[in-house]
């Protein structure tokens, strides 16, 4: 075996990995103080006022802020376990779901620590049920 046939599978396996930290930071940053309740709120309520000019409820704007804060769990989870499953962790799904099960924990136990933040049980539930729609998603797609 000659060193061009050694080092290519360390570059394949090497390219498999940005993928997985590029997304590893845009978990990271989404569970900053950068993506608190009130600071999405801001963005959140500029885009219902450009949608609903004449105006919606306080209620009904809550409800809508909740649901994108809660669809952006879900499509972050599903995201990171299409982005294991189809790179470093191709043929393992289930080991992509322990992964992301453990990180949904270790992320809401680190929200404890952040000012302006909140640790729920019920996020990780919605992050490891996003990592479950990602599973469906990969089966559906790879069994073609």
């Amino acid at each position: 075996m000659n060193q061009a046939e050694l080092v290519r599978p360390l570059k394949r396996s090497r390219r498999h990995w940005w993928l997985v930290i590029v997304w590893l930071m845009v978990l990271a940053l989404m569970s900053t103080q950068l993506f608190t309740f009130g600071r999405t709120w801001v963005f959140v309520g500029n885009l219902l006022h450009i949608i609903f000019p004449a105006g919606v409820s306080g209620s009904t704007q809550a409800l809508i802020h909740l649901i994108i804060r809660k669809t952006a769990h879900f499509g972050a989870y599903t995201i990171f376990f299409l982005v294991l499953v189809s790179g470093p962790l191709r043929g393992r799904p289930y080991w992509a779901l322990l992964v992301c099960l453990a990180l949904a924990s270790a992320d809401e136990t680190h929200q404890i620590f952040v000012p302006g933040r909140t640790a729920s049980i019920y996020d990780v539930a919605i992050d490891f049920s996003g990592a479950i729609f990602g599973r469906f998603l990969y089966f559906g797609i790879s069994s073609r």
